[in-house]
């Protein structure tokens, strides 16, 4: 942010010429909206708090001003409202106001909240149409814009009546117990590939398999490697022998790609089953849909066509990556779901990233307070079953906030890890870092790797060479493409931020401007697309059956038109590019777009600012599990220890 006191008054000036502040303004109103730079607010927070103000009749209140933007602060961190607690408040207010100053402020509205100096705008009655709400409950104070607050009162409701609910299919113990030696049989084992080895019959997911037949709302969590994508089609082949019919099954994810990836788990598990029964079969028509699909979200009125009135007319639903899932949408989901009707299963990781809008669902269910509710409706999956145990030790370490041992490498160096090392190398600045992105390119798109016979590059020429026809058609084509995806699944850089030199945009520039160059004609400066450009979908598209994170790559057919591959259940589609939603380059992505991902080498970058708020504990051990192999943490010692000390802390009122 803006630093010296030019920048000060531009800043300033800014907000004037947006009609959000008045010229002549207090100087303790100037100073509050000074400090709330370090915020980076959008300036649309800015005009709401303006309009507030002003409609309610405060617009001189400083106090008051400081508190709404504290709150917007707040809510673009994830939490729902804002603890009013005296020190809790004065922590808040001291993220972007002075030391001596936030107390002051803290107390001054505090004393006026206390003498209903804000009756205009703040009122304590959840049913009274004011656009703040004071919840008290225990002596607990939080500060809620109303939408939130009656989101959260909608979901408590919603999640005690999950809670309360009685299951419907009432299967004896000793049924469940046969149709567990069914599944794990050797014929009918779930295998870890087809002619691989059988699945462990781990206790803990056996006892998750229990709780979901016994349960008509149960809760899964489990860290990568844990097997909760085979857990997940175990559960459905039991609900299968139970009487639940495939078509009474609903499979969801917040995204697109996560939704791709659950129907890609049924069918790659189905078929590692030696010998499936009919009802295993039948599975393989279940596909996964994201939660605005499933509610059929109508964009003429922004309302969903499932809701209260109007429940889901399913037996059985499952969404996984419910870490993901904000507050607002779980409780619209939740509100079509009848428990009397439908069993509840929820998949998850409640150590990764809390979803990017408000709220922190998954999370509050299956850690901390809240989770003496809902203990007898939890599973955590504990062993892990990927190879690997320096990776897996390092990520229990960020986990648990403890600093691993390690020295400092040279990039090069980190380049030729063996597998199940991780490197840290130190940021030497943005001269070196050019060169260090150049070098990961190099090593991942231009060289051979690890006893490869063809690089990337040689790879992307061979398909050039053809049109879509043969490679999507012809046993050559199909080998060169799946080739590419796997070169592409195997790197990826990810960053904790989209914008800078060291987020994944400028990232994503750096590369494409080098690789560019060296893959033959391009369009890239005309189209911003080149043969070998790596990309990402960023909005769902039904009719393409193209969503939300699907991974795809750009070649220059033999002709000499570019169009773009994707992976599709086994096989392969194509779309020319001016038919494409809307996409951006993939060779880079955030660490929140990563969610539910691997890959064999990660290039985990952090961000400059080592106070930078994304900088916490729960987005590197997310980064640092999306490595299968080999991982590169890029940044300073300093910005690691300083994610080590945070821990996301969402406010929210979901104290059960």
């Amino acid at each position: 942010m803006p630093q010296t006191d030019r920048e000060t008054t531009q800043f300033i000036d800014k907000l004037i010429g947006l009609g959000i502040l008045r010229k002549e303004i207090e100087e303790d109103i100037r100073y509050i909206y000074h400090c709330s730079r370090k915020l980076e607010l959008p300036f649309l927070d800015y005009m709401n708090i303006q309009d507030l103000v002003e409609m309610s009749g405060y617009e001189n209140d400083a106090p008051l001003i400081a508190v709404l933007i504290s709150m917007f602060g707040v809510l673009q961190e994830g939490s729902l409202c804002l603890d009013l607690e005296e020190e809790r408040l004065y922590t808040g207010l001291l993220s972007f106001i002075e030391e001596e100053r936030a107390g002051e402020i803290a107390r001054e509205f505090l004393s006026g909240l206390s003498r209903d100096k804000y009756k205009g705008l703040i009122t304590k009655n959840g049913d009274e149409y004011l656009p703040l709400i004071l919840s008290e409950t225990k002596g607990i104070k939080l500060l809620y814009f109303q939408k939130f607050y009656l989101h959260e009162k909608f979901l408590r409701l919603r999640l005690e009546a999950l809670l309360r609910s009685e299951p419907v299919l009432k299967i004896p113990e000793s049924t469940i117990e046969a149709y567990l030696e069914d599944i794990y049989s050797p014929q009918l084992s779930v295998h870890v590939s087809r002619g691989g080895l059988p699945i462990e019959k781990d206790k803990h997911q056996v006892e998750a398999i229990r709780l979901s037949l016994r349960s008509q709302f149960s809760i899964i969590s489990g860290g990568p490697g844990t097997g909760k994508t085979s857990l997940m089609v175990n559960i459905i082949r039991c609900l299968m022998r139970a009487g639940i019919r495939a078509e009474e099954i609903l499979l969801g994810a917040p995204t697109g790609r996560a939704a791709q990836r659950m129907t890609e788990a049924v069918q790659y598990n189905i078929n590692t089953i030696k010998e499936p029964s009919e009802g295993d079969k039948e599975l393989l028509s279940l596909k996964g849909s994201t939660l605005h699909k499933i509610l059929r979200y109508r964009s003429y009125s922004h309302d969903f066509y499932y809701g209260e009135a109007n429940p889901l007319p399913a037996s059985v639903i499952i969404l996984d990556e419910v870490s993901m899932v904000d507050v607002v949408m779980m409780e619209k989901f939740l509100r079509a779901v009848d428990p009397a009707r439908t069993k509840l299963i929820f998949l998850g990781d409640k150590d990764q990233l809390p979803s990017v809008e408000a709220g922190a669902v998954f999370a509050e269910m299956s850690d901390g307070i809240s989770v003496e509710s809902f203990k007898d409706r939890l599973t955590v999956l504990e062993k892990v079953y990927r190879s690997g145990a320096n990776l897996l030790r390092l990520a229990k370490q960020i986990n648990k906030g403890i600093c691993p041992e390690y020295s400092t490498l040279p990039f090069n160096s980190a380049l030729q890890l063996k597998p199940d090392k991780w490197a840290f190398v130190q940021n030497e600045g943005i001269r070196a870092w050019r060169n260090h992105i150049r070098l990961w390119t190099d090593y991942h798109y231009l060289k051979p790797r690890y006893g490869d016979s063809r690089s990337f590059r040689e790879l992307i020429g061979k398909a050039c060479g053809m049109d879509h026809a043969g490679l999507l058609n012809s046993d050559p084509g199909q080998e060169i493409l799946r080739e590419i995806f796997n070169r592409i699944e195997n790197a990826r850089v990810l960053s904790l931020v989209r914008n800078g030199i060291y987020g994944c945009t400028g990232i994503n520039m750096q590369i494409a401007d080098y690789l560019s160059l060296e893959f033959g004609p391009s369009a890239w400066r005309k189209e911003g697309y080149f043969s070998g450009a790596v990309i990402m979908i960023t909005r769902n598209d039904y009719s393409k059956e193209l969503f939300n994170g699907d991974v795809g790559v750009v070649i220059r057919e033999r002709e000499g038109a570019y169009r773009a591959f994707f992976p599709r259940s086994g096989s392969f589609t194509t779309f020319s590019m001016d038919l494409l939603p809307p996409w951006e380059l993939a060779f880079a992505m955030t660490v929140h777009k990563s969610q539910g991902s691997e890959f064999d080498d990660v290039l985990l970058v952090l961000p400059e600012d080592e106070t930078h708020r994304l900088l916490t504990r729960e987005i590197v051990y997310t980064g640092i599990t999306r490595a299968k192999k080999r991982l590169i943490i890029y940044g300073t010692e300093s910005g690691l220890n300083s994610a080590l000390e945070r821990k996301i802390e969402r406010q929210s009122g979901l104290r059960w």
